[in-house]
């Protein structure tokens, strides 16, 4: 009987498991912060996708707008996907994408994933030659700013030649600085000049030569 009785026990212990392997939901929580200002970032639209299949379709899952705190929280159900990406998009700021991975979530505790984004600035490098020649050469190259987005500037060399009256504007962190090393082919004209940006403004770096 006792036997019988373990048996019914083990049987019971595993269908208990076996219903509940596939169920359950994630809690994921966190913060946006908006580093120009060091503050949490409110009025955010936070969205969460799921990815998976062989041509790594999205989904949305959930989508919030972040607080006063910058808080957002989803609550969502525990279904088999390769990964999520979380999506955090404001007007003038910089859109930010963070991967959270199915095996890297917990069902038993809150998933903490938090964002930081800048605000949008840019830079006008004027560039103003006052007593041109046809072979004046000048030569500069960003040294500190943002790269690697879609509008910004070069980070190779900029090569400009004989009379210059002009300006180039490129995309930085707002409250960052952007600097650019220079040198006038031919002469001892040569330096670094820098600003610091202005969020959701322009801000203006005259390279006069």
């Amino acid at each position: 009987m006792k036997v019988i009785n373990a048996c019914f026990l083990g049987m019971a212990i595993l269908l208990l498991f076996g219903c509940n392997k596939g169920a359950g939901t994630f809690i994921l929580e966190g913060v946006i912060t908006d580093a120009s200002f060091n503050q949490p970032l409110a009025g955010a639209t936070v969205e969460l996708y799921g990815v998976g299949g062989g041509n790594n379709q999205y989904a949305i899952v959930a989508s919030t707008v972040t607080g006063e705190d910058g808080k957002y929280a989803f609550t969502f159900d525990r279904t088999r996907t390769e990964k999520y990406t979380l999506l955090v998009t404001k007007p003038l700021y910089f859109e930010q994408e963070l991967e959270v991975y199915y095996s890297q979530l917990k069902l038993k505790e809150t998933n903490i994933r938090n964002v930081t984004t800048t605000a949008q600035s840019w830079v006008e490098i004027r560039i103003f030659n006052n007593n041109a020649t046809n072979n004046d050469h000048l030569q500069f190259i960003r040294q500190q700013g943002k790269s690697g987005c879609t509008a910004c500037c070069s980070a190779d060399f900029t090569h400009l030649y004989g009379a210059q009256d002009t300006s180039i504007f490129c995309l930085n962190d707002g409250n960052t600085l952007y600097s650019i090393e220079y040198a006038v082919f031919g002469t001892s004209n040569t330096g670094i000049l820098g600003v610091t940006t202005t969020p959701f403004d322009t801000t203006v770096l005259n390279l006069t030569y």
